[in-house]
């Protein structure tokens, strides 16, 4: 099992003493990225490292004061409203008038700001995103836009700043017939019938994978899910391993 991420705040040092790897991890509904970021931070907690997960990251979030999480809040209102008004100026060319897209980078960029203000006080050697910017980015647009080409150029320079960032590749019947299969309602394909959650994903996988392929993070890798996630995580283990530390 995985285990819980747990809180360290003796003398650790900051962020700009000691670097943490940021990892974010893309793929649609299905492929599995949840239980692959599981995997991986088995492989890696077993090597005597303190990995953070998305999950990690809100329940942090969670447990800050009232008066904490207003002040992210507000900062993060201060220092993004620029680039929240030409996302949202964006979003109206392309006749996306939804609140729920412009919550969506919001609620995202608090949390950024979150992961920021833990690292800089907690041990943590590796933070793995599975619903990080580019995932929720490609959720804020689809099903309403038919110019996916030319806005999926447009949303990169709304990405955060990631060291790796890995993509969960997996044919779409086989994505499908996962979702089909599952008991929870993560995402909106949960709720479609077979038929129609087959033909929405034929459509908007192509454009999740554009906007990963637009990324300018220079650590840009492909898992195959045909492979296990014990597999996929040799592969990750040894990619990382540069900027792995030695020493725990």
């Amino acid at each position: 099992m995985v285990k819980t991420f747990t809180e360290t705040t003796t003398s650790q040092p900051t962020r700009s003493q000691r670097k943490t790897t940021i990892v974010e991890f893309v793929g649609s509904p299905g492929v599995g990225k949840t239980t692959s970021c599981n995997c991986f931070t088995e492989m890696l907690q077993a090597k005597g490292l303190h990995v953070c997960q998305s999950e990690d990251l809100k329940t942090y979030f969670r447990n800050l004061g009232r008066r904490q999480k207003l002040q992210l809040f507000c900062n993060t209102l201060f220092m993004k409203a620029f680039t929240l008004i030409k996302y949202t100026t964006i979003l109206a060319r392309y006749k996306i008038y939804s609140l729920n897209s412009v919550y969506r980078f919001l609620r995202l960029s608090v949390f950024q700001a979150a992961l920021d203000q833990m690292i800089k006080t907690r041990k943590v050697d590796l933070v793995l995103l599975d619903q990080w910017m580019i995932q929720e980015l490609w959720s804020a647009t689809i099903f309403k836009t038919d110019a996916m080409q030319q806005l999926q150029t447009e949303l990169k320079e709304f990405y955060f700043k990631t060291d790796y960032l890995f993509y969960f590749d997996l044919d779409v019947e086989t994505a499908a017939g996962r979702i089909e299969n599952r008991s929870t309602n993560r995402s909106r394909f949960d709720r479609m019938t077979p038929e129609k959650r087959l033909a929405e994903m034929k459509k908007y996988n192509a454009y999740l994978h554009g906007l990963f392929q637009h990324a300018d993070c220079l650590e840009k890798h492909t898992l195959s899910t045909e492979q296990s996630p014990y597999q996929n995580g040799e592969l990750f283990l040894k990619l990382l391993a540069p900027v792995l530390p030695s020493n725990n």
